[in-house]
C-alpha cells in the first residue's frame, strides 16, 4: 500500500519538476471576445467565493474544471477548481473554501449551463457531496466527436484545431495539493477553462449545421443521472477481465471480491488497487486460497490487507457460487472463421471511413465488439433490439449504413482536402 502510494507520488513529483523545467509560458489568445485575457483571480475567502457564484448564476453559462489527486484516497482529492466566463477566470482553493455547495447548486441548476471537457470525474463530487446530479451539462469532448473531431480529443488539441492557438502543452499530473501553486500551474489550470466558451460556440454552430444538437443533448444527458456516478460492478469486472474470458465460477469470484474490495476501500479511504490489485483479483478467481497465510503469501497481495480482512475475503470466495454470474461478451464461433474475420475487418474499416465522411468520430459512436455483434445480427436478418446501435442517436446515426448493408442503398466516397460520404437509399 505505502509502496504504491510512494511510487505514484514520486512519479507525480518527477512530472511536476519536468513540467516546470521550462519556465516559458505561452501568451493568452488575444482578439477573441469570448476568451478572457486577464490573469486568473485566486479565490480563497468565503465572501469572494459567494460573490463569484452570484456572478456565475447571473451569467447563465460558465466553464468548469477541477484538478485532483487520486492515488492516495478512494475518492480523488479535489485540489483546485477553475471556472470562467467571457469576462474572467477564477481559481478556487477548496482547501480554504470547504463548503462548495453554492457552486454545486449552480451545476445542479437546469437554468445554468456548465461547460466541461471530459467532465465525468470533475462532476462526481457534485453528485456525491451535494446529493443532486448535475443538470445542464455540455461536454466539449463529446460534442467534438459529434461534428467530426477524433474521440477522445484533448482540450489542447481542440483549442489548436478550433481557435488555431497553441497553449504550449498541458500537465495535469502535477503537485496540485502544494501551496502556493506556481505561476505556471495557475496559468495552465486557467487555460483549461479559459477557452471553453469560445469552443462551445463553435461546436454549437457545427451541431446546428449538421442537425445534431439533439444528439449532443442526449449524449450529455448521461451526466444528469445519479447512476453515472455510482459504483458500477459490471464495469469494474470488465476492467478487471480486460480481454480475458473467465469461466462462470471465475466471474462469480471476481464479482464478490470486487464488491468487497470497494467496501473496504471506502472504509479505509484508499484506492481499490491499494486494497487488492486487479492482478490479485484475477489470481484469486482462477485459484482461490483457503487460508489467511496463503492469501498473505500471494504475489502482489498486500500483507496488511490479508491480515486485517482475510476472513472476509475467504468467506466471500466461499459464497461466490450463490451469486448470479454476469454475462460478459464472448466472441461468437463464426468470428473465428477466416472468411468471416476478413469480412469483419473490411466492414469495420468501411464503417470507420463512413463515419469520417459523415463528420462523426467512430470511437464515440461505438467500439469494435459492439459493432461486430450488431453487424452479424444485421447480416442474419435478426437485428439486436438491445444494442446501443439500435437506439437513441447512435441508432439514428447508423441507419444509413445499415440500409446500405441491407442492399437497399449505396455509399460513395470522394476526397477534396477531407473525406466526404454520400448515401443513396432506395
Amino acid at each position: 500500500m505505502e509502496k504504491s502510494g510512494s511510487h505514484r507520488r514520486k512519479h507525480r513529483q518527477q512530472s511536476h519538476h519536468q513540467s516546470h523545467s521550462d519556465e516559458k509560458i505561452t501568451p493568452v489568445l488575444e482578439g477573441n471576445p469570448l476568451v478572457p485575457t486577464g490573469e486568473a483571480d485566486w479565490i480563497d475567502t468565503v465572501d469572494e467565493f459567494l460573490s463569484l457564484c452570484s456572478e456565475l448564476e447571473k451569467n447563465g453559462v460558465f466553464s468548469y474544471d477541477t484538478e485532483f489527486i487520486g492515488e492516495d484516497s478512494h475518492y480523488p482529492q479535489t485540489c483546485l477548481i477553475q471556472v470562467a466566463t467571457t469576462q474572467r477566470v477564477a481559481l478556487i482553493d477548496p482547501f480554504i473554501i470547504t463548503d462548495l455547495s453554492p457552486l454545486h447548486a449552480l451545476i445542479a441548476d437546469p437554468k445554468v449551463t456548465t461547460l466541461l471537457h471530459s467532465g465525468s470525474q470533475d462532476l462526481e463530487p457534485v453528485a456525491r457531496i451535494f446529493g443532486k446530479p448535475p443538470a445542464a451539462i455540455f461536454d466539449t469532448q463529446l460534442a467534438a466527436g459529434l461534428v467530426g473531431y477524433p474521440y477522445p480529443i484533448s482540450i489542447t488539441k481542440l483549442i489548436e484545431s478550433i481557435l488555431h492557438h497553441d497553449v504550449g502543452g498541458h500537465f495535469t499530473f502535477s503537485q496540485w495539493d502544494a501551496r502556493p501553486l506556481t505561476d505556471r500551474q495557475r496559468f495552465y489550470a486557467a487555460d483549461d477553462v479559459r477557452y471553453l466558451i469560445a469552443i462551445h460556440k463553435h461546436l454549437h454552430t457545427k451541431l446546428e449545421e449538421l442537425g445534431r444538437t439533439k444528439w449532443a443533448i442526449e449524449e450529455c444527458s448521461k451526466f444528469t443521472s445519479m447512476e453515472t456516478y455510482a459504483f458500477n460492478l459490471f464495469n469494474v469486472v470488465k476492467r478487471i477481465c480486460k480481454n480475458k474470458n473467465p469461466r462462470k465460477k471465475e466471474i462469480q469470484r471476481i464479482q464478490v471480491i470486487a464488491a468487497l474490495r470497494e467496501n473496504i476501500a471506502i472504509e479505509l479511504n484508499l484506492p481499490t488497487r491499494a486494497v487488492i490489485p486487479n492482478e490479485c483479483v484475477l489470481a484469486l478467481a482462477k485459484k482461490p486460497v483457503e487460508t489467511n497465510e496463503q492469501l498473505a503469501s500471494m504475489k502482489g497481495f498486500p500483507r496488511n490487507m490479508a491480515n486485517r480482512f482475510g476472513e472476509e475475503i475467504l468467506q466471500a470466495l466461499l459464497e461466490s457460487p450463490s451469486v448470479d454470474p454476469m454475462q460478459m461478451r464472448k466472441p461468437q464461433a463464426i468470428e473465428k472463421e477466416a472468411e468471416t474475420r476478413q469480412e469483419l475487418d473490411g466492414i469495420w474499416s468501411l464503417f470507420g471511413a463512413w463515419c469520417v465522411g459523415k463528420k462523426l468520430s467512430t470511437g464515440l459512436v461505438t467500439n469494435r465488439p459492439t459493432f461486430t455483434d450488431w453487424f452479424l445480427a444485421l447480416r442474419e436478418g435478426t437485428p439486436l433490439v438491445d444494442s446501443p446501435l439500435a437506439n437513441g442517436w447512435r441508432g439514428e446515426a447508423v441507419q444509413e449504413f445499415a440500409t446500405m448493408l441491407s442492399g437497399n442503398g449505396e455509399i460513395s466516397f470522394f476526397y477534396n482536402k477531407t473525406l466526404h460520404t454520400t448515401s443513396n437509399a432506395t
